[in-house]
């Protein structure tokens, strides 16, 4: 029987009930050790509900259990800087929900006492442990597509739809605690499931970040960057908070091919999470597994197996995983890598990466330039946020 490794939560909303607790529940080495919430009411709606060994109003109570072995945080955006630093200075291994962090300076302090205090930290920027993505991924690094030279990533989503539909709080809508809109909510998983798809880091971003609705919040409500790769590749990461109909879709294009994920919503234009397109030559023998399991004949069944050439005719190919649940193949990675003592794919670097292209946009608005990110970019805070001390 496998060892349960004591999990607990820090914030009991919206995302620890429809992501997080289930995910626990649903894994076998997994157990729910603590809920912590500073709403009481919102708490024992929850404890009733997920059955906690033990819940707690004070997460630094929760970071004395040392039943307590990973922490995910999942509070308002504010918060998670200096209680993923508490965490691991406790000596919990720690998820973070996106928006990893709120500023350059906080994203790089918690990469450095990742390292000091030899615990795994890593963002919660799930999008990446879609299947389709991870599909599309292992195609890239096959050389499917030939060398990714272009990518989008963008999900365009209403603030009617899940701040309106799910969320148990209005964090988001204030600047106090949330310090920006659709820039950190959306844009985290978009930078983030870019630079997974592209295979390169950041160099250097320029954007535009604008409040349309300023009657909702006065925070932004869309934006779009544009990204220039350390590969020399280029990308663009977009999205919004006032499209009534949900749009998402990442692109990737190489020197010989094109793939398409999405995993959010379907419409007339994406009917299929992953299709996929190779002017590469392949024998229907040759093809990547996945791909051959989905190509169908268009005509006749024999179509790819008696050509003349020996290749397929070349086309798009549909891909459609199981639908799965990304938030319980995240956290299922992250404790096999605690367990194996093996640090996760998604580095904490990579999430300081996100951030800086985030804050970067913002910056380059203000300088009317190109800036580069990385660890040795000036700390930047995004307008109306007034920005924590972290300890």
């Amino acid at each position: 029987m496998a060892r349960k490794i004591g999990v607990g939560i820090i914030g009991a909303g919206s995302i620890a009930d429809i992501g997080h607790c289930p995910s626990i529940a649903a894994l076998e080495n997994a157990k729910l050790a603590a809920l912590c919430d500073p709403n009481e009411e919102i708490l024992e709606k929850m404890t009733k509900k997920w059955e906690p060994e033990k819940s707690y109003t004070d997460y630094r109570a929760m970071l004395e259990d040392k039943n307590v072995e990973v922490v995910i945080v999942g509070s308002p955006n504010r918060y998670h800087a200096q209680q993923a630093i508490d965490a691991m200075r406790a000596k919990k291994h720690v998820i973070v929900e996106k928006p990893f962090a709120c500023t350059h300076e906080e994203a790089w302090k918690m990469v450095d006492v990742s390292k000091e205090e030899g615990v795994f930290l890593m963002a919660g920027t799930n999008q990446r442990f879609w299947e389709q993505n991870v599909i599309a991924r292992k195609l890239i690094d096959e050389g499917f597509i030939g060398k990714p030279q272009m990518g989008r990533s963008s999900l365009h989503e209403g603030w009617g739809l899940y701040h309106e539909q799910l969320s148990y709080t209005r964090f988001r809508q204030d600047p106090y605690e949330a310090g920006a809109g659709a820039l950190f909510d959306l844009g985290a998983h978009r930078a983030d499931l870019l630079m997974f798809l592209m295979g390169s880091k950041p160099k250097r971003v320029i954007g535009i970040v604008k409040a349309f609705g300023k009657e909702y919040t006065p925070l932004d409500d869309s934006f779009w960057i544009t990204i220039e790769f350390e590969n020399g590749a280029t990308g663009v990461i977009s999205g919004d908070r006032y499209s009534p109909a949900v749009s998402n879709i990442s692109e990737v294009y190489g020197t010989e091919g094109t793939i398409f994920t999405g995993s959010e919503a379907t419409n007339p234009f994406q009917s299929a999470p992953l299709a996929v397109y190779t002017h590469k030559d392949f024998k229907q023998s040759e093809l990547p597994e996945i791909v051959r399991e989905y190509r169908y004949p268009q005509l006749f069944w024999s179509e790819d197996i008696m050509q003349p050439n020996g290749y397929v005719p070349k086309r798009w190919v549909p891909i459609y995983p199981k639908r799965g649940w990304a938030y319980k193949s995240m956290l299922e990675h992250f404790l096999d890598c605690v367990e194996k003592d093996v640090p996760p794919s998604l580095t904490p670097e990579d999430s300081a990466l996100v951030t800086d292209i985030l804050v970067g946009a913002y910056k380059s608005m203000e300088t009317n330039s190109w800036v580069e990110v990385g660890r040795d970019m000036e700390n930047y805070i995004v307008p109306l946020y007034d920005a924590p001390e972290i300890k």
